[in-house]
């Protein structure tokens, strides 16, 4: 499956103008979390894939570009994205040897 979502979809979704300056913005985001939504979870359906895409870009969008610690390190974490994803991905159990 693969995210289908298009840039002015996005744009709508993220309540963003369609300045050139915006545009070029929401066209960064939507190529890295295309690419993240789509590693993490490969198997997910489209729409699984445009949601969390759309929670990735939100989160990216309004995230200070200051650090505090672990606070917005992982955006798929803390937009809720990879929950939406978790139902699509492998799970892998290993055995522990003592």
């Amino acid at each position: 499956m693969a995210v289908t979502l298009t840039v002015d979809a996005l744009r709508n979704a993220l309540r963003l103008g369609s300045t050139a300056e915006e545009t070029a913005e929401v066209t960064r985001l939507l190529a890295y979390s295309t690419e993240a939504v789509t590693k993490y979870a490969p198997a997910a359906p489209d729409v699984a894939h445009n949601e969390a895409a759309i929670r990735v870009s939100g989160f990216l969008a309004d995230m200070p570009n200051a650090g505090r610690r672990d606070a917005f390190a992982n955006a798929g974490r803390s937009s809720g994205a990879w929950a939406l994803l978790s139902a699509y991905r492998a799970h892998k159990l290993g055995v522990a040897t003592l």
